[in-house]
């Protein structure tokens, strides 16, 4: 579990059963109300992207995934 503070561009989580990464992010604090993140996030494995909007203090499942570095070979 994660908190909206983790929150950075490349962070990965899963949303509806879905795999997705932060593109951008911005934390918004209002005159009066709760304070909200406001993002942008892209479907890992559709490409799609998705403007989401967090409460402050949110929870946030991470995506378990490995970063590997490869190269191709022809």
């Amino acid at each position: 579990m994660a908190d909206t503070t983790d929150i950075r561009k490349g962070f990965k989580i899963v949303l509806d059963g879905q795999p997705y990464v932060f593109v951008d992010h911005q934390f918004v604090k209002p005159g009066k109300g709760q304070a909200f993140v406001r993002s942008k996030l892209r479907n890992m494995i559709t490409g799609n992207i998705l403007e989401k909007t967090f409460k402050s203090g949110e929870k946030l499942d991470k995506a378990d995934t490995q970063d590997r570095t490869m190269q191709y070979l022809y």
